[in-house]
C-alpha cells in the first residue's frame, strides 16, 4: 500500500508541475496577445488621423494624395497583417487554456486517487490495529467470528 500511495503522490507532483508550466506558457501567450493587440490598436490610429488628415487637403497637389493613398494602403496592408497575427495568437491562447484546464482536471483526479488511496490505507492499518487489540484482549475478532 505504501508504495502505491508513493507512486501516487510522484505522479501527483509531475502532474502539478507540469500544470505550472502549461500555466507559465499561457501568461507567456496572453501579455504576446496584449502586445500585438495594443500594436494593431496603434496602426487603427495611425490609419484614422491619417484619414482625418485627407478631408484638409483642400485643393491638394496629385503627388499629394498620391502618397497619402499609398500611405493609406500601407496602413491597411499592416493592419490586415497585425489583424491576422493577433488571431492566431487568440487562437493559440484558447488552445493553451484548453490544456491547461485538461491538466488541471487530470491533477484533480490523481489528487482524488491519493485521497483514497490514503484512506484506505488508514482503514487497513486501523482494521489491523483492532485485530491486534482484540487478540490481545482475548476478544474474538470481527474476521474471526464471520469465517
Amino acid at each position: 500500500m505504501t508504495k502505491e500511495i508513493s507512486r501516487y503522490t510522484t505522479v501527483l507532483k509531475v502532474k502539478k508541475h507540469q500544470e505550472k508550466v502549461t500555466q507559465q506558457q499561457l501568461k507567456q501567450i496572453q501579455e504576446e496577445h496584449q502586445q500585438q493587440q495594443d500594436r494593431l490598436d496603434v496602426l487603427h490610429n495611425k490609419r484614422d488621423d491619417a484619414v482625418k488628415g485627407t478631408h484638409n487637403f483642400g485643393r491638394a497637389k496629385a503627388t499629394d494624395i498620391q502618397v497619402q493613398r499609398a500611405f493609406l494602403f500601407k496602413l491597411s496592408r499592416q493592419i490586415y497583417q497585425q489583424s491576422a497575427k493577433v488571431d492566431e495568437i487568440r487562437e493559440e491562447e484558447e488552445i493553451k487554456r484548453q490544456e491547461l484546464t485538461r491538466k488541471a482536471q487530470s491533477r484533480q483526479m490523481v489528487e482524488k486517487l491519493d485521497e483514497k488511496k490514503k484512506a484506505e490505507a488508514a482503514r487497513q492499518a486501523d482494521r489491523v490495529e483492532q485485530e491486534l487489540i482484540d487478540d490481545l484482549a482475548g476478544r474474538p475478532s470481527k474476521v474471526t467470528e464471520e469465517s
